[in-house]
C-alpha cells in the first residue's frame, strides 16, 4: 500500500493547513460579528448627531462596518463548504474576495482615523453647533431639532461651550419666534427629568431645574472615543481576514484534481 504524500491535501501538511484555515476562519468570523454589532450600535446611537457636524465620516464608517462584515461572514461560511468539499475554484474565489474585503475594511479604519484627526485639528465643531442652535433649531428643521434634543437628553447637557451655555438659547431664533408666554428659557430637552414644570418657567437666577454642563466637550470626547474603537476594530479585523485567505489558498494548491 502506497504512502500518502506529505505535501498533499490528505498528508501531514494538508491536515495542518486545513486546521489552520478552520481556526483562523472562525477567529475572523467572531471578529466580524463584533464589527457588525459595533457598527449597528454606532449607527443607531450616533448617526443622529451627523446633522451637527460636517463631514460626518463616522456615519460612513458605521455603514462600512455593517455591510462589509455581513458580506465577509457570508463569504466565510461559503469557504467552509468549499474546503470541506475540496472545491478549488470556490476556494480561490474566497481567497480573492477576502483580499478585496481586507482593502474595504482597512479603508474604513483609515477613514475612522482621518475623522478623528479632522475633529481634533480641523472641524470647528463648537461653531457648527452654535450656528445650528441659534439659526436652525426649531424653525421646522426636524433633523437639527431632534439631534439637539437627543444630544442634550443623552449627555445631560445644555448649550454649547464656555459662555455659550444655557443662556445662548435666549439668543436663538427658536426663542425669538416662540409665541408662548411666558417663554421658557431653554428647550424641554435641557430640563432635568421630573422638573419640567419648574424648568418651563425658569429664569437666569433659578437654574436648578435644568442641566448646567455644556454639550461641546461631551460630544467631542464621545465621538473621538467611539471612532477610535471603530477604527481599530476595522484595522484588526481586516488583517485577520488575510489569514484564512492565505491558508485556503495553500490548501487549494495541495488538492490534486
Amino acid at each position: 500500500m502506497g504512502s500518502i504524500n506529505v505535501w498533499s491535501a490528505y498528508g501531514f501538511m494538508g491536515r495542518l493547513v486545513r486546521i489552520l484555515f478552520f481556526s483562523t476562519n472562525l477567529l475572523s468570523v467572531l471578529m466580524l460579528i463584533g464589527v457588525l454589532v459595533y457598527g449597528i450600535w454606532l449607527n443607531l446611537s450616533r448617526a443622529r448627531y451627523a446633522e451637527l457636524l460636517d463631514p460626518s465620516l463616522y456615519v460612513d464608517v458605521s455603514r462600512i462596518m455593517i455591510f462589509v462584515s455581513i458580506i465577509a461572514i457570508i463569504n466565510a461560511v461559503i469557504a467552509v463548504y468549499s474546503v470541506m468539499k475540496e472545491l478549488r475554484c470556490l476556494i480561490y474565489s474566497f481567497a480573492t474576495a477576502n483580499f478585496v474585503l481586507f482593502i474595504m475594511l482597512m479603508m474604513g479604519g483609515v477613514m475612522g482615523f482621518v475623522f478623528r484627526e479632522k475633529l481634533i485639528h480641523q472641524i470647528p465643531l463648537d461653531l457648527k453647533m452654535l450656528t445650528s442652535l441659534k439659526e436652525l433649531y426649531g424653525n421646522d428643521n426636524v433633523p437639527i431639532t431632534e439631534a439637539w434634543d437627543d444630544l442634550q437628553k443623552n449627555f445631560r447637557c445644555c448649550g454649547v461651550n464656555g459662555t455659550d451655555d444655557f443662556k445662548i438659547w435666549k439668543t436663538s431664533k427658536w426663542y425669538m419666534h416662540m409665541k408662548k408666554s411666558p417663554k421658557p428659557m431653554v428647550p424641554e430637552s435641557c430640563c432635568i427629568p421630573g422638573h419640567e414644570d419648574v424648568c418651563a418657567t425658569a429664569n437666569a437666577t433659578d437654574t436648578s431645574a435644568f442641566y448646567q454642563d455644556t454639550c461641546y466637550m461631551p460630544l467631542k470626547t464621545d465621538l473621538l472615543g467611539v471612532m477610535n474603537v471603530a477604527a481599530w476594530l476595522l484595522v484588526i479585523s481586516s488583517l485577520i481576514l488575510l489569514l484564512p485567505a492565505l491558508f485556503s489558498g495553500i490548501y487549494a494548491r495541495l488538492i490534486k484534481k
